[in-house]
This record gives C-alpha cells, sequence and structure tokens, in this order.
C-alpha cells in the first residue's frame, strides 16, 4: 500500500508543471492578435477559386469493351478537403458472352481529403441505372433496368498547379452489389481538374 501512495505522489508531482502551464492566459502566448486572425480569414480565396470543374474518361478493349465519362464539379472546403457531385455515362459490350451492349447512367458524390503531398484518400458514392441481366428456367437471357449504388473507397495522387491538375485514383466498391459495374474488380481512374 504504501508503494501505491508514492507512485500516486510521484505522479502528481510530475504533473504539477503540465497542470500549471494549462491555466495560462491563452490570450497572452496568442501568436494571432485578434486583428491578424481578421486578415487571415478575408485571405479566403473567392467562390470562384474555390469552385472547380473537371472528370474522367475510362475505356478498355479486349473480352469487354468499356467506354466512360464522367463529369465533376467540386468545392474547396479547406486546404485538404474536397468535395463535389457529378454525372457519369458508361457504356459497356460483353463481347465474350454476346450479351447486348448496356448503356450505364447515373449520378455521384464524393469527397476527398488530401493526407501528404498529393497523396489523398476518396470515397464515392455512385448511383447508376443499367441493364440487369438474368436467365430463365428455359435458358433464355432477359433484361430489366435497375438503379444500384455503388459505394467506392480508395486512394490516390494529384499533382498539378493551383488553378489545374490532373489524378490517378484506385477505388474498391465496398457494397460489391452483383449488378455493379464494379463488381469484383478494382476501379483504377484518372481525370483533370480545372479553377473556374
Amino acid at each position: 500500500m504504501k508503494l501505491f501512495k508514492q507512485t500516486i505522489l510521484l505522479i502528481a508531482i510530475a504533473a504539477l508543471p503540465v497542470l500549471s502551464y494549462a491555466q495560462t492566459d491563452s490570450a497572452y502566448y496568442n501568436s494571432n492578435p485578434p486583428q491578424q486572425k481578421k486578415q487571415q480569414q478575408k485571405q479566403k480565396p473567392p467562390l470562384s477559386q474555390r469552385i472547380y470543374v473537371g472528370g474522367n474518361l475510362g475505356f478498355y478493349f479486349g473480352n469487354t469493351t468499356y467506354i466512360a465519362v464522367s463529369p465533376i464539379v467540386g468545392y474547396r472546403f479547406t486546404e485538404n478537403f474536397t468535395a463535389g457531385v457529378g454525372g457519369t455515362y458508361q457504356y459497356w459490350k460483353d463481347n465474350y458472352n454476346n450479351y447486348p451492349a448496356s448503356n450505364v447512367y447515373g449520378g455521384l458524390l464524393f469527397g476527398r481529403y488530401n493526407i501528404y503531398k498529393g497523396l489523398f484518400l476518396e470515397t464515392d458514392l455512385e448511383f447508376n441505372n443499367l441493364d440487369a441481366y438474368s436467365i430463365d428456367q428455359n435458358g433464355n437471357l432477359y433484361s430489366s433496368r435497375q438503379w444500384v449504388t455503388s459505394w467506392l473507397v480508395g486512394g490516390g495522387y494529384s499533382g498539378g498547379g493551383s488553378r489545374g491538375g490532373a489524378y490517378f485514383s484506385v477505388l474498391y466498391d465496398v457494397i460489391q452489389d452483383p449488378n455493379s459495374p464494379y463488381y469484383g474488380v478494382p476501379v483504377i481512374r484518372a481525370g483533370v481538374g480545372f479553377g473556374l
């Protein structure tokens, strides 16, 4: 019991300088006086410099023909965080299974957070209208249009200047709806963005 009391006393004595420093007047030690804070707030970029437009273009050919166009409009909330909305159009043709061509269209919400010198984390929530294919009991192929939600998470790298640049990202659909255009595969994107 005596050792326990001594340990508590030692911790309390060691904590006194920290606790007493915590009681200092923060206004006295503030490196940014109120006047300077107001000037910093006024230096935020105008709205036109916080809005940007861009998008990505994707394609591949082989057993599947895929062409995608996704325009976006984003807003820079802070130096590190941007978010926005966009549209998406995709053309799919499965050449291996002879499925008919499909047109996918929809919208998306996205957010990006810069973590270190161009590296960013990203999340996209996409809502796509597409043809969902099924085979009936007689072996006949039929399709119906469906809305499919995909939640993409991942990261990437962006580079460029203050008014424009390019990015590359790798995302994965965590919902994994079998009808999703991203079912079972990583989503690799490259695109551009330009300030207004």
